[in-house]
Formats: structure tokens, sequence, C-alpha cells
């Protein structure tokens, strides 16, 4: 994840979409909510139950198929309207509210039997917007994740809407009771939290993803043996190519992500040691986590030693180190809590590399640029790379009633003195529908320039998603 940028890097241009389909938008967003609550509007009312009465297995399966229970197979998928709003940065750009209708179809498919299992899910998105000349749009819409070691997406752009089509998972798996092993496109997710955390390192969830259900997978072999309950150790494999060649014969080991991981438990203290390499780089870091008081606290560390045979800028001639330090706490069980402490020592600063790198991976991400060797991609992926050392980030969560939550994050940069923070709302609109509302929003300091936050443009969302 890239925190720091320069007005030209792809944090900055969060421009969105869709003045033209609002409508439309509005049209599906109401069917949907319908359709959410269609169950309960049409279902005959419940019948008295009398405790008393004998049971009866025939009445029993009238009511219930038990075969379902032996059914390997199973169907869903969810359809999601939202429509997203930018207050644009670029000088341009002014006088136009960049506005997206974004819906997505997910079609899922899962077979569970034994200790054998596997899925396959994909996703069709239709995306309208109001200013297809954004610099935005691009960024936003069409950019790719790259060098994944399958390609299973496709697009068609037709100016003011696109169409989209993609892979979301694709494994099989095996359970066994100590071997657990799966292959193909998954998502693996390390540490705790939504926040910066620099060990999350396969398919990180950030704070600026707006949906967990959009985390993308990685491409991955990933192997977990358990010598009991609580102790495990795992192998993760993710090939990765270069210059976007598919071609699985030109996999590299210098561009293979490859992590052991090791967890173990004493008492209330869950501990974990890793190391490995990512993204052409040497890898090492330990987490714990201490159960007491009825709160949590957290610790994380991970270092980091650029392969020297293809970094050759200044920031990679020494180690990189970070770590995260923290708290949470329900009080009163009701009010969650979250205090972190981040730091890095080798953030990039003034130095213009690393926002030129970005940039260029940004541009190669929507077809402006050739990937060439590639450079871009292996020095910027995978890393939280920040333009100051420290930054202080939090969460506060409280379920105003059964159905509706608010949420609001921070993230304070300390040195910069600018400012992140995304108040969410989230509401149970009927059985397998959520109706979510929520922003990313920015203060910048005195001197903006030199906040790790600059340029980054305010932006709002209000999605629904309904799951059948």
């Amino acid at each position: 994840m890239k925190i720091g940028h320069d007005p030209q890097s792809e944090i900055e241009i969060r421009n969105h979409t869709c003045l033209k389909a609002s409508r439309w938008a509005l049209g599906l967003f109401v069917l949907t909510l319908f359709l959410g609550r269609s169950d309960a509007l049409f279902a005959a009312p419940p019948e008295s139950e009398d405790l008393t009465t004998d049971y009866d297995a025939s009445d029993a399966s009238s009511d219930f198929d038990l075969s379902e229970l032996d059914n390997p197979y199973h169907f869903g998928g969810f359809v999601r309207q939202s429509i997203e709003g930018i207050k644009p940065y670029y000088p341009y750009d002014k006088g136009i509210t960049d506005i997206t209708s974004f819906t997505r179809l997910r079609l899922t498919g899962q077979y569970s039997s034994g200790p054998w299992e596997a899925e396959v899910s994909g996703n069709g998105d239709f995306i309208f917007t109001n200013h297809p000349e954004s610099p935005a749009f691009p960024i936003l819409y069409e950019s790719e994740i790259r060098n994944r070691a399958l390609s299973l997406e496709t697009q068609k752009n037709k100016g003011d809407y696109l169409i989209r089509g993609d892979v979301h998972r694709m494994y099989i798996g095996y359970r066994g009771q100590s071997l657990h092993a799966t292959i193909g496109r998954q998502a693996i997710s390390w540490g705790e939290g939504r926040l910066l955390n620099p060990m999350d390192l396969i398919t990180p969830v950030g704070p600026l993803i707006q949906d967990i259900e959009d985390v993308p997978g990685a491409d991955a072999l990933n192997f977990s043996y358990f010598f009991n309950s609580y102790d495990s150790l795992q192998l993760v494999l993710v090939p990765y190519t270069s210059g976007d060649n598919r071609d699985v014969s030109k996999l590299r080991s210098e561009n293979t992500t490859a992590v052991v991981r090791y967890k173990a438990t004493f008492g209330n203290l869950d501990a974990v040691v890793l190391g490995g390499q990512q993204f052409r780089s040497y890898i090492w870091g330990a987490e714990l986590n201490l159960t007491m008081w009825d709160a949590g606290f957290r610790f994380a560390y991970l270092g980091r030693q650029e392969n020297e045979a293809f970094h050759k800028d200044w920031l990679a001639e020494k180690d990189t180190h970070q770590f995260v330090l923290g708290a949470s706490y329900a009080f009163w069980g009701k009010l969650r809590t979250n205090l972190e402490f981040f730091y890095n020592d080798r953030p990039y600063g003034d130095d213009s590399y690393i926002p030129e790198l970005q940039q260029t991976e940004s541009d190669v991400a929507i077809g402006e640029e050739p990937p060439g060797d590639d450079l871009a991609f292996f020095r910027t992926s995978g890393r939280i790379l920040t333009r100051n050392h420290s930054l202080l980030q939090g969460s506060v969560g409280y379920d105003i009633t059964e159905l509706l939550t608010a949420d609001l994050f921070a993230i304070w940069d300390t040195e910069g003195g600018s400012l992140l923070y995304g108040p969410q709302f989230s509401y149970n609109a009927a059985n397998e529908v959520i109706l979510v509302a929520g922003a990313r929003l920015y203060n910048q300091s005195k001197h903006p320039e030199e906040g790790e936050f600059y340029g980054a443009p305010p932006q709002a969302f209000l999605y629904l998603r309904w799951h059948f």
C-alpha cells in the first residue's frame, strides 16, 4: 500500500465519476432494496408454535430439506450498487464534480466434501461516469492488478462507461487434520486490523478500501501444518511474472514471493515470526498479540532488505524497519476502540525517486507506458511507503442499534500535520442486504506539501449490497 505521494501520485488522483446515469443508478438502487425485502413482504406469517405437540418428522420435512446438508455444491453471490463522488484536485477540473455509478455482480460457486473444498467466483462490473476525461477515471477503474501468474481479467472502455470482468477467487483446497493446502487465486490476510499493518504482506486490507469484499486475491500456493490447535507452520508461494508476460514458462524465482510463517500460543499470548522474499526484497518480522484485562495489546515489526541486484536507488542501500505498537479495548462492551503508533525508519521524504516510480507504475497499470524491466513494480509493490517517519492511527466502532453500526478511523501524520479520516455507517436493511455510507476525508497542515496526504481529494460513497 502506498501512503505518501506527490501531487501526481496515485492516491492524489482518487477522483470519481457518473452524473449521466444517476437516475438509472437510483432506479437500480431502489429495485435492489425492494428485492432484498421481498421475502419479508410477501412471505406468509408464521404459524404459532405449540410446544406441547409431539414432534413429527414428516411435518418437519415439509419445512426443511435435510438433503441440503448433504449437498456439496453451493451457489450464490451478490449485487452491489454504489454511487461515489470526489471533489476534484486538479485545477483544470474545477467546477466539475466527478461522480461514478458502479454496479458489480458477483457469482460464486463452492464445493465442500470431506477434506476437499473449492471455490470459483467472478465479478462483472458496469461503470458509468459523468467525466470520462478525468485523469482519475483510468487510475481508479482501468488499472489492472499487474503481473499475477494467471490472466483472468478483461475490460472494454466505451467512453463514458466501462465494462469489466475478472475472476475474483479460484482455488482448490485440502483441509486434513494437520495439513491444510490451498492452490489458486485466494485471499491470505495476516495480522490484526484494517489500518497500516506491515505484517499483512500477501493480500493486504488497507484503510482506503470501501468494501472488504473487494480485497483482490493472489495466485498462490498456501500450505499450513498444524502441530496442535494453536501452533502452526505456514509456507506461502506467490509467483509473479514481469512485463505483464503471462507465459508460465517465463516465471522466475527472483520474482516469486516466498514467505515462511510460524505461529505459536503461550497462554494469552500469540506469537508470530516470519521471513522470506517479497518483490525482490528480503523480509523478516515478528508479531505479538496479548490479551489481558479484557484488552488486546499488539506489537508488530517488519524488516526489509532490498535486493541490490535489482534496486539501485539510495533508499535501497540500507535496511528498512517498520513497527506498530497498539492496544484495543471495548468500553462497556459496546464501544470498540483501537489506537496504534506506526513508525517507519526509512521514509522517502523529499527524495523524488520513489514518487517517480509510483507514478511510473500507475501509468503502466493503465496502459499509458510499457512495463519495460518492471523496476517500478517490484520496487513499490507490497510495501508501506511513507513520506514521514511516524503515524498515529486509531479506530472507533459502536452499534447504535442492532441494525445500525457507526465506525470511524483516522491516521494522523504527526510530522507533517496532515490527517486522513473516514466515517462510515452500516445498516442491515433486510436479510442479506446491507446499506453503507461513508467518506475518506483529509485535513492539511499550514505547510501541506510536507504532509503525508498532500494533494489527496476528499471522497464520499454510498452502496447497497444484496447477497443471494
